[in-house]
C-alpha cells in the first residue's frame, strides 16, 4: 500500500473547512470521501469509491444502525404522539423551577440511562426539549451536556455496551484473560480520567459553577433575549390528559431488555409492541396512526443516517489512505514511557475526532499501543485506560460522528451549531485529562 504520509490528513481537513463554510454536515463528509478516492485511484476513482459505499452499506453495523436509529426515530414519534412527552415535561416543569434544576435534573438522567450512550442521547434529548426551552436555556446546551454525559458514564459501567466492548479490547489484546475481563475493567477505573472530568464538568456546568464560555455563552444570549420556543405537542383526542407513564413505562421497558439482552435493538422492537399494546386501549392512537406515526418517525431519522454513513465511509477511505498508521507511527519514536499514557490519550483522540469512528479506532489503537506499553515496561492499565478515555473524548469532539449527530437530532439543531457552542466547553476536561496522565505517567508509569 502506499504510503501517503501527512497528505492521509486532506481528506479530514477538507471535511472541517467546508463544513464550516456550507454548514452542512453529510454534503462536507461526501467531499471528503470523494478527495481520498482521487488521491487512492485518480481518475478512475467512481467505481472504487462505489465499492467503499457498497462495503459501508453492506455490513452488518450499517443495517443494525438503520434498524437501531429508525425504530428508535419512530419510538420517539410514538412518545409525542401519546402525549407521553408532554406528560413526563409537566412534570419536569413542577420539579424544575428555573435552569439549574432542569440541567441537572438532564444531567441525572443521562446518569440512570446508563446502559447505552445512544438510548441516553435519544431520551434525554426528547424528554426535556421542552423544558429547557420553557427557561431560555439554548439547545446547543441539551446538545453537549446530553452528549457528554452519556458515553462518559457508559464507558465506567461495565455492564454497558461500551464497558462490554472495552472488556472485549482487553482480552483480544492479552492484557488479560477472558475470565478476567471484568475484573481487569474495574483496575482500568481509576485511571479513566476523561470520563470521570468530564461527568464532573457536566455536572459544573449544568449547575452554574462552570461558566458557559465562547459560543455557548453566546447561544444564552440569543436565548434569553427571545421568547420561550416550547413546542406544542399532540393534543389527544377527546381532551385526554397526557400521562407520563406514556413516556416512562417504555423508556424502562426499552432500558431493562437492553441490559438483560446486551442488545438495544431487541429493546427497541419489544418497546414498539409494547406502545402498540398501551396506547391503543387508551384510544390515543388509532392502529392506522400508529402505523403513520412509527414511519415519521423512521423517516425523520434519514438525515441523522446519511450523516453516519457518509462518517463511514470516510473512515474507511481514511484507512486505505493509511491515516491512522501514519499519526500513530509519527508519534512513536519520539514517546518515552512515562509519556506515553498521555500520547495515547491525544493520539487516540485526534484519531477518533478526524475518523469519526470511535470503537473501530478504538480496536485499531489497542494491538498497536498496548504492545509498545509492554516493550517500555510503561504502566499497561494506565495505558489502557487512556485509550479507553481517548475512545470517549472523541465521541464528544467530533461534530460528524454518531453520538453527536443523534444528540443534534433530539435536541434539534445542526451539527455546525453543536460544532462551534460544544468543543470550546470540552477544553477543560480534555486539558485536565493530559495533565493527569501525565502526572500518572511518572508516579505510575
Amino acid at each position: 500500500m502506499e504510503n501517503y504520509g501527512v497528505l492521509s490528513l486532506l481528506p479530514v481537513v477538507v471535511v472541517i473547512v467546508l463544513v464550516f463554510f456550507t454548514r452542512r454536515t453529510a454534503v462536507s463528509l461526501l467531499a471528503g470521501t470523494l478527495v481520498g478516492a482521487v488521491m487512492l485511484y485518480g481518475a478512475g476513482f467512481p467505481k472504487p469509491w462505489l465499492d467503499v459505499v457498497y462495503g459501508v452499506m453492506g455490513s452488518d453495523l450499517w443495517i443494525w444502525l438503520v434498524l437501531v436509529c429508525g425504530l428508535f426515530g419512530s419510538l420517539v414519534a410514538l412518545f409525542e404522539a401519546s402525549g407521553g412527552i408532554q406528560g413526563f415535561t409537566a412534570i419536569a416543569g413542577r420539579i424544575c423551577k428555573g435552569e439549574k434544576q432542569t440541567l441537572l435534573a438532564s444531567w441525572l438522567l443521562g446518569i440512570v440511562i446508563f446502559v447505552d450512550d445512544w438510548l441516553s442521547i435519544l431520551s434525554v434529548g426528547t424528554a426535556m426539549r421542552r423544558a429547557t426551552d420553557r427557561f431560555h436555556i439554548p439547545r446547543e446546551m441539551l446538545a453537549f451536556l446530553s452528549n457528554v454525559t452519556a458515553s462518559s458514564v457508559c464507558v465506567i459501567v461495565p455492564t454497558s455496551t461500551w464497558g462490554v466492548f472495552m472488556i472485549s479490547q482487553l482480552v483480544a489484546t492479552d492484557v488479560c484473560t477472558t475470565e478476567a475481563g471484568m475484573s481487569t475493567f474495574v483496575q482500568t477505573l481509576p485511571f479513566l480520567f476523561y470520563p470521570l472530568v468530564a461527568l464532573l464538568c457536566g455536572l459544573l456546568y449544568a449547575v452554574g459553577i462552570l461558566p458557559k464560555v465562547g459560543p455557548m455563552r453566546k447561544a444564552y444570549t440569543l436565548a434569553r433575549a427571545q421568547e420561550a420556543h416550547v413546542e406544542e405537542a399532540p393534543q389527544q383526542e377527546g381532551g385526554k390528559k397526557p400521562h407520563a407513564l406514556n413516556f416512562l413505562l417504555p423508556l424502562v421497558l426499552v432500558t431493562a431488555v437492553t441490559i438483560a439482552t446486551r442488545e438495544i435493538l431487541y429493546g427497541i422492537l419489544l418497546c414498539l409492541v409494547f406502545c402498540a399494546v398501551l396506547y391503543l386501549p387508551q384510544k390515543l392512537l388509532t392502529p392506522g396512526a400508529y402505523l403513520d406515526t412509527a414511519m415519521t418517525g423512521f423517516k425523520g431519522m434519514i438525515g441523522v443516517l446519511a450523516i453516519v454513513t457518509c462518517a463511514f465511509m470516510l473512515r474507511d477511505i481514511n484507512s486505505l489512505l493509511g491515516m491512522p498508521e501514519f499519526v500513530i507511527g509519527a508519534a512513536k519514536a519520539a514517546i518515552s514511557p512515562q509519556l506515553l499514557p498521555a500520547a495515547a490519550f491525544l493520539i487516540v483522540t485526534v484519531l477518533a475526532v478526524a475518523a469519526g469512528n470511535f470503537w473501530g479506532i478504538c480496536a485499531i489503537a489497542f494491538p498497536v499501543i498496548i504492545p509498545i506499553a509492554q516493550a517500555m515496561d510503561a504502566n499497561v492499565l494506565l495505558t489502557a485506560g487512556a485509550i479507553i478515555s481517548a475512545t470517549a473524548a472523541g465521541s464528544h469532539i467530533c461534530f460528524f460522528g454518531s453520538e453527536a449527530t443523534l444528540a443534534c437530532s433530539a435536541a434539534q439543531i445542526e451539527n455546525v451549531r453543536y460544532a462551534q457552542a460544544a468543543i470550546p466547553m470540552l477544553i477543560i476536561p480534555v486539558g485536565v485529562s493530559i495533565l493527569l496522565y501525565l502526572a500518572a505517567g511518572f508516579l505510575v508509569g
